[in-house]
């Protein structure tokens, strides 16, 4: 893939993660599931439709199936009442100047291309008056969902409950899916490897890879050690299809993931203009992609949503709503970032404003009003991403001001 891309925009790192997975993440073996164990599971191959439907033409409101073109002829003969659940074949034909009692649900008799509203109708003596309609009204036409030979779900799809329901309604209950992606997860660093911190980048990293639909195996923790990382990643890579690790992706001396990844195999990226999140790592040993995240916890969740999201789950991006913000964000900026990096502000939503972290009215109360957003500070504990969602800004943002706010 090239040369090694350093200290990148986010969009080009997504960019890179496109690639990545395009090569990668599908070369994987298929299994065959249960309908309705599909959900979040990546289809294997298109679905496509082996029928119309609905197979006829029915009533979308309750009232009386009629011809349109008799509304110039009320009063109609009312000459049969028909149900949701009729069989269409033993249904009387309609003829001119008659009308038929029907059922939201009913299929429409033969001659009928209408339905008046029950709303709409007077009966006297088994006679319908009416008002004037257009043919189709009140009718789902047959095929208006889909017709025979239609793709109705692609392969790489992800389930959602909708689909799972679609699927039942074309009479599908088994489904061919991509089995789950198993990704190998290890912790670095003497202070975790001796218990003298709590792992929280580890438990974070599986947690997400369970919500993208993935099975996560976490292989243990490895101090300060060259050898005994390049081991932990020719483990991964040589039982799973892709290993993640924290830690150690830095420059100094004793950053060696880095290393380790430049003595197995390629590295294809370095550090992504975002912070927190900024010191990423993204690497291929024995055809497997390796994602080295940053240490910090609030770092390596970052980088996790930003990027590695991408990766396993989709470029689906998170909702989003518009809010006003309660605090000034004036940056606090170091001379090694680039101008154009993106400043990650978590926040919690109320009234329809948002909170930043740090400030006053936030559990962590780390900086005065008008004071220096310090990136870094903030995101030196997970706490801060206790939030409702994130805003990303490259810019002084001013109290009141809307912003977008992407929610968990």
């Amino acid at each position: 893939m090239g040369e090694i891309k350093r200290l990148v925009p986010l969009t080009e790192a997504q960019k890179l993660i496109d690639v990545l997975k395009a090569r990668y993440y599908y070369e994987r073996g298929a299994e065959e599931i249960d309908v309705f164990e599909g959900i979040n599971r990546e289809l294997y191959e298109d679905i496509v439709s082996a029928n119309r439907s609905p197979p006829h033409d029915f009533a979308s409101y309750d009232g009386y199936a009629m011809k349109a073109g008799d509304c110039d002829s009320y009063p109609l003969k009312i000459v049969h009442s028909i149900y949701a659940g009729d069989e269409k074949s033993k249904l009387p034909v309609l003829k001119r100047g008659e009308a038929m009692a029907i059922a939201t649900g009913a299929f429409l008799p033969e001659g009928a291309d209408t339905v008046l509203r029950l709303e709409d109708a007077r009966v006297e003596n088994d006679l319908l008056y009416g008002i004037p309609i257009t043919p189709g009204t009140k009718v789902v036409k047959a095929g208006s969902n889909f017709e025979k030979g239609d793709v109705i779900l692609k392969r790489g799809q992800r389930l959602r409950p909708q689909d799972i329901g679609i699927l039942h309604e074309m009479g599908v209950t088994k489904i061919k899916v991509f089995r789950k992606i198993r990704v190998a997860v290890f912790s670095t660093g003497d202070e975790i490897h001796k218990g003298l911190l709590r792992d929280s980048n580890g438990p974070v990293t599986m947690a997400f890879l369970k919500e993208w639909g993935c099975e996560p195996v976490f292989i243990g923790t490895v101090p300060d050690d060259l050898e005994l990382t390049k081991e932990k990643f020719i483990e991964g890579t040589a039982n799973y299809d892709a290993v993640i690790t924290s830690g150690g992706v830095s420059v100094g001396d004793r950053d060696y993931v880095l290393k380790a990844i430049l003595d197995l195999g390629t590295l294809l990226m370095h550090k992504v203009k975002t912070r927190p999140g900024k010191p990423l790592a993204i690497g291929i040993i024995n055809d497997k992609p390796v994602f080295g995240l940053p240490g910090k916890p609030t770092g390596a969740f970052i980088a996790a949503e930003l990027n590695l999201r991408r990766y396993f789950y989709g470029p689906n991006p998170r909702a989003t709503v518009k809010s006003k913000i309660s605090e000034d964000i004036n940056l606090s900026t170091k001379d090694t970032d680039s101008p154009d990096i993106a400043n990650i502000v978590f926040v919690l939503r109320q009234n329809g404003m948002v909170f930043p972290m740090g400030f006053k009215d936030s559990p962590m109360k780390l900086i005065s009003s008008g004071g220096l957003y310090n990136v870094s500070t903030i995101a030196s504990s997970l706490r801060a991403a206790i939030a409702d969602g994130y805003v990303i800004v490259d810019r002084n943002i001013k109290k009141g001001e809307i912003v977008e706010v992407n929610l968990f």
